[in-house]
This record gives structure tokens, C-alpha cells and sequence, in this order.
């Protein structure tokens, strides 16, 4: 089936030239196709390796275009459960994230989806200031890893947070040396090895104010609205083993969240 066929769409290289590339063409046509409800609220789209087919387009190239269309709260992604129309038009400007929460996964996706690029990283003890904020007890000691969050496909678009991120000493010392280079979710490694699964992620959204210490890195205003996000990531059994605390300037982030009713007699 083309993409003529299945969209109302095709693609030709000749006719668009340089004009349009692959992956906006793509990006375009289902975020058209989403708007005019052939995919409604709550369906699914096709797997990718169909879109590839249909568009004529490898897979990467979809799915940097289902990237482009869940970084505008238009879709949700959820491994095993496939990809799920969340809204009909973009909810979130091109120079930030939109996240639709529905499952554990959901929430680590977002790191799945953007690039860490580390700042610095440091052993602390919390004092009681901190141990408050970390929802923790004073005196326990945390290696901190603090990054920067970008999109990967626009190195040019300013920083979409700052991120603190504190794992356990007794956990951080033994990943350490992993965490340099690596873009996966600092969680995984959290569980590759303890051996353990974190079944509680607990979140916390509060607005706050652009520290001059941020300014620069995130080219934001100092003072300037952003919202904090502390997540705080729980080993069975209620084992507090990781806290992340990102800045989100108020224009480059927003949640997407569905809420369902309950079906019953």
C-alpha cells in the first residue's frame, strides 16, 4: 500500500526537492491525518515498519517524525502497547516537550527521547536543606550527576532543563564509570545492578524561578517562570534509591495527561 493510498499523501523526491525532507513530509502527512481524524483521540497508529512502507521512507526516518509529533503532545509511545493518538492539534510550541503520563515508562521516556549532556559530577552529603528537598534523611551521601536535557534532532533549539540527579552513594559508586557517554535511562543502570526493578516513581510539580546560577546554561532569563519537576525513584521494597530535580523553563515543557472514566455498573 503507498502512502497515496493510505493517507492521501505520496512522496516525490523530484517534485519537492529540497524544499521538504523525508522526515517533515512524513511528520506532516500523519500530523495532517491525525487532525482530520483518521487516527481519532485514543486509537492507535500503524508500527513503524508499516509507515516506513507506506511513505516509502526507512524507519528511522519515522521515527524521528514520531518524535517531532510526541514532542507536540500529538502522540504517546509505550513499548509492547504501540504508539496512541493523544490529541488532535499540538499542545507544545517546536522548541520544547510535551509528555503524556500514563505508566512508569511513560515517565522514563522522556529521557529515552532527549540527549543528557553532563555538566559536572560530585559526591555530596545532604544536609538538612537538602535532605528536605530530596525527601531523604540528613547526612546520607548521593553522587550527583547534573546535566543539561536536549532535543537530538535540533542541537540549535536552547536546552529543554537542567537536571540534578542523585543516585545512592552505595549504587553510584559502582555505575560510575558507566555513566559517562551513556544515554539510556540512569535508572536502567540503577537496576542492571542492584538486580531490583523501581515499581514507585513519586512526582512532584511545583513552579519556580530561574536561578542566575541557570540562567546561562539553560539561555533562559534569570527569574524568569519554570516549573521543577523532583521525581523520586523507589527500589522494592520502599527503598528511596534515586531523585532527579530538573528545571523546566515555562515555555519549553508541559504535560499531556488523559484521564479516563472509570467503566463500571
Amino acid at each position: 500500500m503507498t502512502a497515496r493510498a493510505a493517507l492521501g499523501f505520496s512522496w516525490d523526491s523530484e517534485e519537492r526537492g529540497a524544499v521538504e525532507t523525508r522526515y517533515e513530509f512524513v511528520t506532516k502527512a500523519l500530523r495532517d491525518a491525525i487532525a482530520k481524524g483518521d487516527y481519532p483521540l485514543g486509537s492507535l497508529l500503524p508500527p513503524e515498519i508499516e509507515l516506513a512502507e507506506r511513505f516509502g521512507v526507512s524507519r528511522s526516518t519515522v521515527r524521528m517524525a514520531m518524535r517531532e509529533l510526541q514532542s507536540s503532545g500529538l502522540i504517546s509511545r509505550k513499548r509492547s502497547a504501540g504508539t496512541r493518538v493523544e490529541a488532535t492539534s499540538p499542545v507544545a510550541n517546536s522548541s520544547g516537550f510535551t509528555q503524556a503520563l500514563s505508566s512508569i515508562e511513560a515517565v522514563q521516556r522522556f529521557g529515552s527521547e532527549t540527549r543528557r549532556d553532563i555538566q559536572a559530577m560530585t559526591e555530596i552529603i545532604a544536609d538538612d536543606r537538602l535532605a528536605k528537598k530530596l525527601g531523604c534523611k540528613p547526612g546520607s551521601r548521593w553522587l550527583k550527576i547534573s546535566s543539561l536535557r536536549r532535543l537530538p534532532e535540533a542541537p540549535e533549539v536552547p536546552p529543554i532543563c537542567w537536571t540534578d540527579v542523585y543516585i545512592a552513594e552505595a549504587v553510584g559508586q559502582k555505575i560510575l564509570n558507566r555513566i559517562h557517554g551513556y544515554q539510556g535511562i540512569l535508572g536502567n543502570l540503577v537496576e542492571e545492578e542492584t538486580g531490583r526493578r523501581i515499581v514507585e516513581i513519586r512526582q512532584d510539580i511545583s513552579a519556580t524561578g530561574i536561578s542566575e546560577a541557570l540562567a546561562g546554561p539553560l539561555r533562559a532569563p534569570a527569574g524568569g517562570h519554570a516549573l521543577e519537576i523532583r521525581r523520586q525513584y523507589v527500589l522494592a521494597p520502599d527503598t528511596l534509591v534515586e531523585v532527579s530535580i530538573s528545571t523546566h523553563p515555562a515555555d519549553r515543557f508541559s504535560y499531556n495527561i488523559c484521564l479516563r472514566r472509570a467503566v463500571g455498573p
